[in-house]
């Protein structure tokens, strides 16, 4: 069963960000001004994209770019390959964004883009001439220091270096306008660790404080890519027992474990889950008896309809607006702890500030070095986000959003002079 499946209705991913965003404001006693301001994109842009397909057909497609917020430094934002994506799928990614970063600290403000089409349904020339196109529409509002593109759905290291090529074609000096590329190997060995390294720090800790003293912890790793693999190595690497994986490929459990060095050998040899021996199929992951759930799903894929399932005691969302405000309300009834992800998911801009900055001013990769300092930047921000959760006696993600507005709100009020209460 697809985790993404909901019963009788599904919530939306934009509604999410806004109620959160409310909460925080009505909270924070944040000026009319100010919450205007923050609650709308500084830009958006749509632009009409013509391809020649491969038969001599002309098809037009649709691509967007929204800005949310830059006030603290470019904008930050994933590019997306999607059918049927619309503006404000891209609205709740590029403010979530914004308080992402915020929240872990990173110089960056909220973007995302992409364009509406299905990949599948289109040739590797066809796909990387849209992509091209796409760039060259938008190339004058992207730059290392005013919106900085990143790797998302259907969006990886191939369609990076597309648009990197495009874009250094159009202008010069725009090597980290573009993040994520497939031409540097060493580096994106060093991203991917970034991101497993910091959350399994994270959910470590989380455990703790969720009183969860078994060990080792058994964990479910969950990721709507491939990214599933790095996390539960490193997690498997602290001791933890990795009773489930699912991610594209497909989905396994075994009640003690799974051997995630063997079952990484046989993805080698097979591209697929299927087949490992170690393991059996996994039909729903969230039904596995664990104590954590490491969430790495598509917006609002957890909602009213289907939290109920979930057995973790700890569930870390690890992708953007993956958890609804229903199912947390669901999630937090049952006494199921939530690491919302302005944390959970803090990784993944920490890893783009490292790129990005080593773009910027050309420094040789130190792993262990960079490994170490952003497993503390994560750990700092959650003990913030938990200092005032406590003190405050409040969810840890309306914590997580009341730090981060007030740090924009604190940047817009500097800059612009507009009240912030």
């Amino acid at each position: 069963m697809s985790l993404a499946a909901a019963v009788g209705f599904r919530e939306n991913a934009y509604s999410s960000v806004r109620q959160y965003f409310e909460l925080a404001a009505d909270r924070l006693g944040l000026h009319p001004e100010m919450r205007r301001l923050l609650s709308v994109p500084f830009r958006e842009l749509t632009v009409e994209l013509p391809l020649r397909r491969d038969d001599d057909k002309l098809q037009l497609f649709r691509g967007f770019r929204v800005q949310h917020n830059s006030v603290r430094g470019p904008a930050l934002g994933a590019m997306r390959l999607q059918p049927g994506l619309e503006l404000d799928d891209l609205r709740a990614s590029a403010e979530s964004m914004t308080w992402r970063c915020a929240l872990a600290g990173v110089p960056f403000g909220g973007a995302a883009g992409g364009i509406a089409c299905d990949p599948a349904q289109l040739s590797c020339g066809e796909l990387q001439r849209l992509v091209r196109r796409y760039t060259a529409r938008l190339h004058q509002v992207l730059g290392a220091y005013e919106d900085l593109s990143a790797p998302g759905v259907d969006a990886g290291e191939e369609v990076m270096a597309w648009m990197q090529d495009e874009l250094s074609a159009l202008e010069k000096g725009t090597a980290a306008a573009v993040l994520g590329d497939s031409k540097d190997l060493e580096w994106g060995s060093v991203r991917e660790q970034i991101v497993a390294s910091s959350t399994a720090a994270l959910v470590t800790r989380a455990a703790q404080d969720a009183h969860l003293s078994r060990f080792p912890l058994r964990i479910v790793v969950y990721s709507r890519d491939r990214s599933a693999m790095p996390a539960a190595c490193a997690l498997q690497k602290l001791g933890h027992a990795i009773v489930g994986v699912s991610e594209e490929r497909g989905s396994l459990h075994s009640s003690s474990g799974i051997d995630i060095d063997k079952l990484q050998k046989h993805l080698l040899r097979t591209s697929l889950l299927s087949g490992f021996s170690g393991a059996t199929e996994a039909r729903d992951v969230l039904r596995l008896d664990c104590d954590v759930l490491v969430l790495g799903a598509a917006a609002s894929a957890l909602n009213g309809a289907n939290a109920g399932r979930v057995r973790a005691k700890l569930v870390v969302e690890a992708s953007e607006l993956a958890i609804t405000p229903a199912a947390e309300r669901a999630l937090s009834g049952r006494g199921i702890h939530v690491i919302p992800d302005l944390l959970g998911a803090a990784g993944y801009v920490l890893a783009a500030s490292a790129e990005w900055s080593r773009h910027v001013l050309h420094f040789a990769i130190d792993e262990d070095r960079l490994l170490r300092e952003n497993e503390a930047a994560m750990l700092r921000s959650y003990e913030q986000t938990l200092e005032r959760s406590h003190r405050e006696k409040i969810s840890l993600r309306l914590a997580a959003y009341e730090i981060a507005i007030e740090r924009v709100a604190r940047s817009e009020r500097l800059r612009a002079g507009v009240k912030a209460g």
